[in-house]
């Protein structure tokens, strides 16, 4: 049952996280649907009554026999009926269309309700009362029929049809539109979900911690910086939200780097290639160090700025995320892990992890950038607490949203 709940929570955030595609599937759908909608265009409907004597209560099996009004329904709607009446309409219709625009019923013991749709409410009206005036000829006139109904019954049109009902272009365009959305919003949701089955990447922050074993420290939104302006307005004016502020702040505390007075200290971003949502995390932590009055310097390839004695070095380091390397970069205080959600698997995060024990590191935690906004989880409980535990309330972190300059 677990099992089952979880795959379709997983499912669900699938689609939020898609939802973009399934709209666009929609739009296709309610499309498709319009344009099916105005190549089939809504059908009008006209009906007329026939009605036929009262049986003779001198012989009733001989009325039985004449007047079965499932005969006769049977007689309104067989083919000779159905042929003639399309052929008397201008222009004709085939058998096989006035069968599936006509249908044929008994209201009463002694009345034959005859439902004719068309393209107009003028053709609706002149099929309907065609086919009652053919039934007419058949069932009065010496026609070869079954039984006695050859012979005169005396039956007559009742009311004959003079209006149409039906056949509104706004509410037709509405029901396929809606029905075509439905159907691409469907279809949208499916492809999502065969397309994310295979999908092994990383979202949740619980499942990165879990892959590695490792806690997350914190989750912050990225930084979009494209070119070098970008890169020197986030060191002299980032400016995080609350929340971020509080888990920048909490990480440092964590990692003992925001003793301000003492020994330098270090500490080693490692980020993966083409995971550009989690580069910018060494500078951010870098501005708000300096901000909190912690003087701090960026490291990049041994290359540092700004030169001179800081009380925090902070050293960015991208490893491929196929064959992870970690030879030849300075030893540091700590070591953290940067990761924006959906990035990486956790083979790749593992061989990471493998690469940092080869060179004999540790692995202080991760922090999450740009965090899946439908994730409920910390990733700071091990997996044995949580499946042992009662679920816990969670606050989600780093999920504001900041406007760049």
């Amino acid at each position: 049952m677990s099992t089952q709940e979880l795959d379709v929570k997983k499912s669900w955030r699938a689609i939020r996280r898609h939802r973009r595609w399934v709209a666009l599937a929609a739009a296709v759908g309610l499309l498709g649907g319009i344009v099916y909608a105005l190549v089939e265009p809504p059908l009008h409907t006209a009906t007329s009554l026939v009605v036929l004597p009262p049986p003779p209560a001198t012989d009733a099996e001989k009325a039985a026999g004449t007047q079965a009004i499932e005969t006769q329904v049977f007689i309104a709607d067989s083919e000779p009926v159905l042929k003639s009446a399309g052929q008397n309409l201008t222009p004709p219709l085939a058998t096989k269309v006035v069968r599936d625009r006509v249908k044929v019923a008994a209201v009463t013991q002694d009345v034959i309700k005859i439902d004719a749709r068309g393209t107009s409410a003028a053709q609706a009206t002149r099929l309907a009362n065609a086919v009652a005036e053919v039934y007419l000829v058949f069932v009065t006139t010496d026609q070869k029929l079954p039984g006695d109904l050859g012979k005169k019954t005396g039956a007559r049109v009742l009311e004959e049809a003079t209006t149409a009902r039906g056949g509104n272009m706004a509410v037709h365009l509405g029901i396929f539109g809606l029905l075509g959305a439905l159907l691409g919003a469907v279809a949208g949701s499916i492809g999502v979900l065969a397309r994310v089955r295979g999908d092994r990447r990383l979202r949740l922050r619980d499942e990165i911690s879990d892959a590695v074993g490792m806690p997350v420290l914190a989750s912050v939104s990225s930084y979009r910086a494209q070119d070098v302006s970008d890169w020197a307005y986030l060191l002299e004016h980032y400016s995080p939200t609350a929340v971020e502020a509080w888990s920048l702040r909490k990480t440092l505390h964590h990692l003992g780097l925001d003793v301000k007075g003492g020994s330098p200290v270090s500490l080693t971003v490692i980020s993966f290639a083409e995971d550009d949502k989690s580069r910018t995390l060494g500078p951010q932590l870098a501005a708000f160090a300096n901000s909190i009055g912690i003087s701090t310097s960026i490291v990049v390839d041994s290359h540092h700025e700004p030169a001179g004695k800081v009380a925090l070095g902070i050293h960015l380091v991208v490893v491929d995320r196929d064959t992870p390397h970690l030879t030849g970069a300075a030893r540091t205080t700590s070591t953290i892990v940067a990761l924006s959600a959906g990035s990486v698997t956790a083979e790749e995060l593992a061989r990471l992890a493998v690469a940092a024990a080869a060179d004999d590191r540790t692995i202080d935690g991760l922090v999450v950038t740009d965090p899946d906004p439908s994730d409920r989880t910390i990733g700071r409980v091990s997996q044995s607490t949580r499946r042992s535990g009662s679920r816990l309330p969670t606050i989600l972190t780093g999920t504001a949203r900041r406007t760049n300059r």
